[in-house]
């Protein structure tokens, strides 16, 4: 498989994603344009956002996917995709259904079900005060680190938050309004910033304390 080079959403063009077998996606890539042909895709690792096209041809927020969700799964009926999706973190994708085989109608009932509570959420996103907004959207992109599969529930989850013009399109808020609300989340110690080569990250968190908590 060629090199993936790291780019940005507006700068991307659609992944050549054919193959049957997981793939990896760098932040920012478009995995795939809307009404254009391809397969179903089930995210393992990492997340990613899904956009419709306007009248006026702009792209807006429609969607979000995270591990375990299904992309793609409209092109099993219609053929072609419905919406551009585009990484919003590093992703580890892989073809679904497993194998070649058409998926159970269980499986589609399942997926089904699955999409229509992720659109609920991301509703959810969208409504109330604003630290509320984001400190949903932190748990809901918050997931045991994948480097510790085997971790019991009590050890503490990792996030990795997306760009804040990201964020804001998600959760409608203002981009200014985003940034204050990380920081509060950071100096209260509910985002503790991971470690790189002895910086604190920008981007990659420990979930502790009231945003683990479920609501």
């Amino acid at each position: 498989m060629p090199k993936v080079e790291k780019s940005t959403r507006a700068a991307c063009k659609p992944a050549s994603i054919t193959k049957r077998q997981p793939v990896h996606v760098v932040r920012g890539q478009r995995i795939y344009a809307a009404d254009t042909t391809g397969t179903a895709w089930r995210v393992l690792a990492g997340s990613v956002r899904l956009d419709r096209q306007e009248p006026n041809g702009e792209q807006s927020f429609a969607n979000l996917a995270i591990i375990g969700d299904i992309l793609g799964a409209e092109t099993l009926l219609f053929g072609r995709y419905t919406f551009t999706a585009t990484a919003l973190s590093a992703c580890v994708l892989a073809p679904w259904p497993e194998g070649q085989a058409a998926p159970a109608g269980d499986s589609l009932l399942r997926t089904l079900a699955k999409a229509e509570r992720r659109a609920a959420e991301v509703i959810a996103l969208r409504c109330g005060q604003a630290a509320e907004r984001v400190r949903r959207l932190v748990m809901l992109l918050s997931h045991v680190p994948t480097e510790d599969p085997s971790a019991n529930a009590a050890a503490p989850l990792q996030v990795v938050l997306p760009s804040r013009q990201d964020m804001a399109d998600i959760t409608a808020l203002k981009l200014e309004t985003v940034s204050r609300m990380v920081s509060q989340l950071r100096q209260t110690g509910i985002l503790d910033p991971l470690c790189r080569d002895g910086h604190p990250s920008l981007r990659n968190f420990v979930v502790r304390g009231a945003a683990a908590d479920p609501y």
